[in-house]
């Protein structure tokens, strides 16, 4: 995921993603968003439910509730978190089972598609002939982030 929407996330959700930025070695986090910015609005919903829940924790119990990794494997999201609620456990499924059918350059419905020698991923026709990180990386999703921003009270 592009940095500018990897630092959003971290910097809007300080403790979900708490090991972000502390370097902290337990946790993969410090890898970043291992995956595409297609679902930068569907990682920035989720987000946003799950700090709400954490918040309603006692404060000395919020530390354990934490993403360790987010990253895409076999297409489709993985989210992996310290401790959850199971609450919190539903949230993440939805998420995960919605990321199977929305492209991950793009943001748009979406397949999973996997090409001999080539990895699996969900994409739309338009995007299903990338084939590396790097030119999914500079796909502008700007008008995705401009849109999350209109309708950011109704995710």
């Amino acid at each position: 995921m592009r940095i500018d929407l990897d630092n959003r996330l971290a910097c809007s959700f300080p403790n979900l993603y708490q090991d972000r930025t502390t370097g902290n070695r337990k946790s993969r986090m410090h890898d970043g968003f291992t995956c595409g910015n297609g679902w930068f609005p569907l990682l920035h919903s989720l987000s946003k439910k799950l700090e709400a829940l954490i918040m309603k924790l006692p404060e000395n119990k919020r530390r354990f509730y934490r993403a360790t990794q987010v990253k895409q494997k076999f297409g489709s999201l993985n989210f992996y978190m310290y401790d959850r609620t199971p609450e919190m456990r539903v949230l993440i499924d939805k998420a995960i089972k919605k990321s199977s059918k929305t492209c991950e350059v793009c943001g748009r419905s979406g397949s999973l598609i996997q090409i001999p020698g080539r990895w699996v991923t969900t994409s739309c026709v338009k995007h299903e002939k990338i084939t590396a990180w790097q030119e999914m990386e500079k796909i502008d999703i700007h008008w995705t982030a401009k849109l999350l921003s209109l309708f950011e009270v109704f995710l």
